[in-house]
């Protein structure tokens, strides 16, 4: 399939609505073959076997992963059905790079945002000066649970914009350094992560995203007590309270 051609039935066929649903951190509850829920936008439900939708409030809200997708962005179908297969049935570069070791410096920016300066050093955190992807950025270096090198991830300051290299593959970070598995505080931010480690609250983690993948979902399921620390936490509570015990303080649900 080349860039020019979509093939939308491909897409709607192969791609999965609880994939999707996940993706976009969207909630939703299953029963009788159906999953169930709402966006910003309109009501949903979900045939499962049939892997179409429709809204029992809105007659133009039906169709494949394409139309749901395009309504919950407002964005055209093609725009959908691209971003679908870019996320979905791309094959990953998985040619092997080598990580270049970035100097990272301690600038007051990160004082600004509750991270001393020894927490920078010892989490490998800092602004990056040399000439690299990473080059006027906040840098973090982040490790698989196996402590790992997986690579670099960027904070521009001056755009309040995050960078992930093409094709990272988010971990849980910081899992690597966690020694107990009793409680586990869960955050969105790397900047939240490393302010609560820098109180003493180092049982904690960092999705570096709104959603949560299924990995991410897997390496969670060994604690016994999660904290979800999350502006919208619905969607990962229904999915992790299946296997653990997970309380947001944000919205005062619990599971």
């Amino acid at each position: 399939m080349n860039e020019k051609y979509l093939d939308f039935t491909l897409i709607s066929g192969r791609i999965k609505f609880n994939d999707v649903l996940n993706w976009k951190n969207i909630p939703y509850s299953e029963k009788g073959g159906e999953l169930k829920g709402e966006t910003k936008n309109f009501k949903f439900i979900i045939n499962i076997e049939k892997n179409i939708f429709f809204s029992p409030d809105n007659k133009t809200a039906k169709g494949s992963v394409i139309n749901f997708l395009s309504m919950v962005e407002n964005i055209g179908l093609r725009e959908a059905a691209k971003e679908l297969k870019l996320h979905f049935l791309d094959e990953p570069d998985n040619t092997k790079r080598d990580i270049p070791e970035l100097e990272l410096h301690y600038i007051q920016k990160l004082a600004e945002l509750g991270i001393s300066e020894a927490i920078a050093k010892e989490y490998e955190v800092g602004y990056v000066k040399q000439r690299s992807i990473m080059q006027g950025k906040i840098a973090f270096k982040v490790y698989d649970e196996q402590s790992n090198v997986i690579g670099y991830v960027g904070w521009h300051p001056e755009k309040d914009k995050w960078f992930f290299p093409k094709n990272f593959k988010r971990p849980l970070y910081n899992l690597n350094k966690i020694k107990s598995y009793d409680e586990v505080i869960v955050t969105v931010s790397l900047f939240d992560c490393l302010s609560h480690i820098g109180i003493g609250k180092t049982n904690c983690v960092a999705l570096m995203s709104n959603s949560m993948t299924d990995t991410q979902e897997h390496l969670l399921y060994r604690f016994d007590k999660i904290i979800l620390l999350h502006p919208e936490p619905d969607n990962i509570i229904l999915r992790l309270a299946k296997k653990c015990f997970v309380k947001s303080p944000v919205n005062n649900i619990s599971s």
